[in-house]
């Protein structure tokens, strides 16, 4: 399996000498560029590596594919830093798409999960890069959340083992996972989904949002 990743690596390599065309650079993309400055151990060039401009480049069907059968180069190649890139959002934003909630109209209702709680869970399932994704599954009622192995699915929020151990290897010791109900999409199209926040040892909180398609949000 190693050798058929690294030929594709090289493949995309190649691939990103060739490409010279301009990319348009969205408002987005701006904010990952300006977060690289201010957030200690993000990633510094997930912009020009290769791996990340061919998926970038690739539609919704075909980069779901391809993480299906390659994905291990995400972690071979330790881009976890990038996909934790692709999902950070500023907590007004979080804030914004979780207010949008019926359940969250007059505060924002958070269900608290300790992050060695999931770090065991993945443990527990043997979960490894891209092989399954992790969903929340919240209890309103009973005011808990507890945690499903599953596939990617574009009809709920799943999350990827690389972007917790992008989340890991950027924040260093993550203490506690919040989860909440959010209202996610663009123009006419939304849909329910679950967004969550980490806090960190020193109590710093640092948001994330989810997408229908997988690993590529805002990059």
């Amino acid at each position: 399996m190693k050798k058929t990743v690294l030929f594709l690596i090289l493949s995309l390599v190649m691939m990103g000498c060739n490409d010279k065309k301009k990319e348009t650079v969205s408002e987005d993309k701006i904010q990952k560029i300006q977060r690289k400055d201010i957030v200690a151990g993000a990633p510094t060039d997930c912009e020009n590596n290769p791996i990340m401009k061919s998926l970038r480049s690739m539609s919704h069907s075909e980069r779901e594919k391809w993480l299906n059968k390659y994905g291990e180069a995400i972690c071979m190649y330790d881009l976890y830093s990038c996909i934790e890139n692709i999902h950070f959002i500023h907590d007004t934003v979080f804030r914004r798409l979780a207010r949008q909630h019926s359940r969250n109209t007059t505060g924002i209702k958070l269900y608290e999960l300790p992050w060695k709680d999931l770090e065991s869970f993945i443990k527990k399932e043997g979960i490894k890069c891209y092989d399954a994704y992790i969903a929340f599954d919240i209890d309103a009622e009973n005011n808990k959340v507890s945690l499903r192995k599953t596939p990617f699915s574009t009809t709920e929020a799943t999350y990827s083992i690389p972007l917790f151990e992008g989340i890991k290897k950027v924040h260093g010791n993550i203490q506690t996972i919040y989860v909440t109900d959010a209202v996610v999409g663009k123009k006419v199209i939304s849909k329910e989904r679950i967004i969550f926040k980490v806090k960190d040892a020193s109590g710093n909180f640092f948001h994330y949002d989810i997408s229908d398609d997988p690993a590529i949000m805002n990059m």
